[in-house]
C-alpha cells in the first residue's frame, strides 16, 4: 500500500475530528511519544464521546476496547470487545490496519477518508488515528475519532455484521500522516 505524504491539520475536514486532534496534541506536549490513556479526561471531550474509539494494540491485530454510541449506530452493531479482523472483511479492514500499524509503530497521528458503496447507500467515513502510550517506549493503544456521512436508501444503519458487508465495495481510501 503506498504511503501518502505528510500533511497538516488541514487534512482533517470534520471540526469534531480536528478538535480531537487538537486535544490529543495538547495532552502529548512537545517532548512525549504520545499521551497516556489516563491523561484523557472524558469531561473535556464529552461532545466527542459518541464518535471516538479506544483500541488496544495487539501483536497482530487491534481490539475495540470502547466504541462510542454514535459509531455503534453508524456501524449497526456494537464493536466493543471484538478485533478488527473479527469485525471487518479483509478488503475493508486491511486499509485501516495498515494505517493503524503506522500510527502505533511510528507513534504518529494519521488522518483517513474512505468511501464505500453498500447495499443501503454510499458512505463517506473520515477518521483520525492517534497513538496513546501507557509505557515509556511503545504505543499500546489508539484513540480514534470517526465521522460518517451518507446518502441512505434505507433508514437502517449503513454497515452491518461482517457476514453482510463482504459484498460492500471500497470505492476509495486516502490517508496521510499528520504533522502537528
Amino acid at each position: 500500500m503506498p504511503d501518502m505524504a505528510m500533511t497538516g491539520i488541514d487534512a482533517v475536514s470534520d471540526p469534531r475530528l480536528r478538535g480531537l486532534v487538537d486535544y490529543w496534541a495538547v495532552l502529548r506536549g512537545a517532548d512525549r511519544l504520545a499521551p497516556d490513556r489516563h491523561h484523557l479526561d472524558p469531561a473535556q471531550i464529552q461532545h466527542l464521546l459518541p464518535w471516538i474509539m479506544l483500541l488496544d494494540v495487539l501483536a497482530d491485530d487491534y481490539r475495540y476496547r470502547l466504541v462510542g454510541t454514535g459509531l455503534d449506530g453508524l456501524f449497526g452493531r456494537a464493536l466493543t470487545g471484538t478485533t478488527l479482523r473479527q469485525s471487518w472483511p479483509a478488503h475493508l479492514g486491511d486499509h485501516w490496519r495498515h494505517w493503524m500499524d503506522r500510527a502505533s509503530r511510528q507513534a504518529c497521528p494519521v488522518a483517513t477518508t474512505a468511501v464505500l458503496n453498500t447495499r443501503r447507500g454510499r458512505l463517506r467515513l473520515d477518521a483520525v488515528i492517534l497513538p496513546l502510550s501507557n509505557q515509556p517506549d511503545r504505543v499500546d493503544m489508539l484513540l480514534c475519532g470517526a465521522s460518517g456521512s451518507s446518502m441512505r436508501r434505507q433508514s437502517s444503519p449503513l454497515l452491518r455484521p461482517t457476514d453482510e458487508v463482504v459484498a460492500d465495495e471500497l470505492v476509495s481510501f486516502e490517508a496521510s500522516v499528520l504533522t502537528l
